[in-house]
C-alpha cells in the first residue's frame, strides 16, 4: 500500500520524493497574476509607492502578493493599471512601452497630431443616418477638437448612407483605401 496520495488526482507512491515530484509536474502552484495583485489592493489609494502597496497586501493576508509589490521598482504607481504593466515589466525582465499601438496603425498613431479612425467614428456613435456633411457636423461638434472638425470639413459634401461609407471617406481623406 502507498504511503503517499494525490488528494487532486487519487495517484499513490511509495516515497514522498515521487509525491513532491507529481505535485510539481502535474498540479503546479498558480502563480500570482496582475489580477491577482488588482483584487490584493483593492480599495487603495493611489499614488502609492512600492512600500506601501506591499504593505496594504500583507494587512489583506497576501503575503505572496506583498512581496511582489514590495520588490517593484521604487517610484509612486498612479493606479492599479500602472502596478500591473510594472508586474508585466518584472515578469518578462523587460521594461514595456508606455504606448503600444497596433501594427497596422502603429506608425500613424505614433504621430501626436494623428487622429484614429476609432476615434473618428466614436463622434458619430448614435447618428442617424443618411447624413449629410452639415449633419455629422452638427453631431460632432459636441465632441471634436478643432482637428477632427477640421477632418470632417474636408470630407466630400454628399449624403452619407452608413458609418461604413464615413469611415471609407475618412480613410480617403487620410489617403487610405477602404473599400
Amino acid at each position: 500500500m502507498a504511503q503517499y496520495r494525490c488528494d487532486i488526482c487519487q495517484a499513490e507512491f511509495d516515497t514522498r520524493s515521487d509525491f513532491r515530484r507529481h505535485m510539481q509536474a502535474s498540479h503546479p502552484k498558480r502563480a500570482p497574476s496582475a489580477a491577482d495583485l488588482g483584487r490584493a489592493l483593492s480599495g487603495i489609494t493611489y499614488p502609492a509607492p512600492p512600500e506601501k502597496l506591499g504593505e496594504y497586501a500583507r494587512e489583506r493576508g497576501e503575503d505572496e502578493i506583498a512581496d511582489i509589490l514590495e520588490g517593484l521598482s521604487e517610484r509612486e504607481y498612479r493606479d492599479a493599471a500602472d502596478v500591473a504593466r510594472a508586474f508585466g515589466e518584472k515578469r518578462a525582465h523587460a521594461q514595456k512601452p508606455t504606448y503600444q499601438p497596433s501594427k497596422r496603425g502603429g506608425e500613424a498613431a505614433l504621430q501626436s497630431d494623428a487622429i484614429s479612425a476609432a476615434r473618428f467614428a466614436s463622434l458619430f456613435a448614435g447618428m442617424n443616418f443618411p447624413a449629410s456633411i452639415d449633419d455629422l457636423k452638427i453631431h460632432a461638434r459636441a465632441k471634436a477638437n478643432e482637428k477632427e472638425m477640421a477632418v470632417i470639413a474636408s470630407l466630400t459634401d454628399r449624403r452619407y448612407s452608413d458609418m461604413a461609407d464615413v469611415a471609407r471617406a475618412f480613410g480617403k481623406s487620410k489617403g487610405e483605401d477602404r473599400s
